[in-house]
């Protein structure tokens, strides 16, 4: 098995990146558990790509790294599923879409205002990744098929961000298109995602251990080994 010890993980995202639904042990514990890199955590659950008012905004975790002034060897992270949450009350996702940003160089990350769509949100953090981390792969992690989410939003965000990122040369772990993880499907649900809620069900969206280990991480550590391949 490959060891990365001594080699620098950044994880940035919200609640499936955290493993809330697992004891807060997400998507970067497994990763350090397996291959021994060092870890450092950005993620908060309820976190945003593009700004909401009272929830965590992606846009100040990476801002708050680099503040930090961290390094990385490698950069895993997820974003959209709460941006496109239609809260109660309203008839609209939470973060509008936007237009695919076509400049070269996108938004600098310290550039990102408030009032910036999820497609420029997402466009400053990938451009950071790729302008501020110059050593570091990075892989995006596109959440699985969910029941508590429309379905033609989930494909539009998730299709603007595999698009953002082939922009940027970003790799992409498709959980919807490749896991077969759907949470429609109320047998997958309550096998593969946590009881949040205390509903006596799964809740559609946070992953529970088996979730992580049979739909997640095989996808997402394929792509960690592709990236330290192409760098050896």
């Amino acid at each position: 098995m490959k060891s990365f010890v001594g080699k620098k993980l950044l994880v940035f995202g919200d609640s499936i990146m955290n493993g809330s639904g697992n004891g807060d042990f997400g998507i970067g514990e497994y990763l350090k558990d397996k291959f021994g890199f060092e870890l450092a955590k950005y993620c908060v659950g309820g976190a945003r790509v593009g700004f909401c008012e009272g929830k965590n905004w992606l846009v100040e975790q990476v801002r708050k790294a680099l503040t930090n002034n961290e390094t990385a060897d490698l950069i895993v992270f997820n974003g959209f599923t709460n941006d496109c949450c239609i809260s109660d009350g309203s008839d609209c996702c939470d973060v509008p879409l936007g237009e695919f940003v076509q400049t070269k160089d996108g938004i600098d990350i310290f550039a990102a205002t408030e009032q910036m769509n999820f497609s420029e949100c997402f466009d400053s953090i990938a451009s950071a990744f790729k302008k501020y981390f110059l050593k570091a792969g990075v892989i995006f992690v596109r959440p699985h098929r969910m029941g508590r989410r429309g379905e033609a939003v989930q494909i539009a965000y998730g299709e603007r961000a595999k698009n953002i990122c082939e922009k940027y040369g970003i790799s992409v772990a498709d959980i919807y298109e490749y896991s077969g993880l759907d949470t429609f499907d109320s047998v997958q649900r309550d096998k593969y995602t946590a009881d949040t809620y205390g509903w006596g069900r799964g809740d559609c969206t946070h992953p529970n251990a088996l979730g992580y280990k049979e739909k997640y991480m095989s996808l997402i550590e394929k792509e960690v080994l592709k990236i330290f391949a192409e760098k050896e």
